[in-house]
C-alpha cells in the first residue's frame, strides 16, 4: 500500500463519525509549522478543541498539539486533525528541518 494510500484512508476513518456527531462552527482551522530540530508545532483556535495525529515520510506516528517531536529530519508530516464543529476536519503538511 503506498503512502498516499494510507493516509487517505487514515483521514476517511477519522473524518467520518465526526462529521456525523458535529455541531456548530469553528472559527478557525489549526495551523501547522516546523518548529526546531525534528519538531512540528500544532496550533489550534483558542476556545476550541482540535485532535490531531501527524505521520511523517517514514511513518512515525504522533499525537497531540503544539510541540510535537522526534521526527526524522528532514522528513515530510502530514497532520490530520479533527473537532466537533465545522470545518471538522484540517489536514496540513511541513517539511522537518
Amino acid at each position: 500500500m503506498n503512502k498516499i494510500a494510507l493516509r487517505t484512508a487514515v483521514a476517511s476513518v477519522v473524518i467520518a463519525p465526526v462529521m456525523l456527531v458535529g455541531a456548530g462552527t469553528a472559527t478557525a482551522a489549526p495551523t501547522v509549522t516546523a518548529g526546531g530540530k525534528g519538531e512540528i508545532s500544532i496550533a489550534v483556535p483558542a476556545g476550541e478543541s482540535w485532535n490531531c495525529f501527524a505521520l511523517d515520510s517514514n511513518f512515525g506516528f504522533k499525537a497531540g498539539v503544539g510541540k510535537i517531536g522526534g521526527f526524522a529530519s528532514g522528513s515530510n508530516v502530514t497532520v490530520f486533525c479533527f473537532g466537533s464543529v465545522a470545518p471538522f476536519f484540517f489536514t496540513g503538511s511541513v517539511k522537518v528541518t
